[in-house]
């Protein structure tokens, strides 16, 4: 039997507020996972930031072993003047609409821990053998707009957040 995934959001003081069973990820002026991003969109002409947004993947069924994850992005530049920013952490932070200090979300990878606490937010293990439920390290995101960007409040091309991993 394979394992099951489902993607989690981290909202609220620490991003401790968990929304199981996300389809997307919306990066927009507010910290929740409900809210329509057209109806808080991010402020370009004052170079605005969207929130932090605290995504998890966890697998639940069963399974020998899983390993070796990795979590990348499609595109990490969805139009000029904007870029996606992101790490893989161990604790949440208080969303915000400040500069996250994260590098360019990496299109190659970067490598997650598992870890049974909720969100994934503990360093963790590469490897897990103990079939049931257990959360990925959560990846940290966020669009920042630059003065170069012109296209004003509204949608961005649609980007793809993968998580890779061995299972046996």
């Amino acid at each position: 039997m394979a394992s099951t995934q489902t993607w989690s959001e981290g909202n609220g003081a620490t991003a401790a507020t968990v929304t199981t069973s996300r389809a997307e990820c919306n990066w927009k002026n507010i910290d929740d996972s409900t809210t329509a991003y057209t109806s808080s969109p991010i402020n370009s002409t004052t170079n605005s930031n969207s929130f932090t947004k605290y995504q998890s993947l966890y697998f639940a069924g069963t399974w020998n072993s899983i390993s070796v994850v990795t979590l990348f992005i499609d595109n990490n530049a969805p139009a000029t003047g904007l870029s996606i920013v992101g790490s893989v952490v161990t604790s949440g932070t208080t969303p915000s609409t400040t500069a996250s200090g994260d590098s360019a979300l990496s299109t190659t990878g970067l490598a997650a821990n598992l870890t049974t606490t909720a969100m994934g937010y503990a360093a963790g293990s590469s490897s897990s053998t103990a079939s049931g439920a257990i959360n990925v390290n959560a990846l940290r995101t966020q669009l920042q707009t630059t003065s170069s960007y012109a296209g004003g409040p509204g949608n961005i091309t649609s980007r793809t957040i993968t998580c890779a991993w061995t299972e046996s």
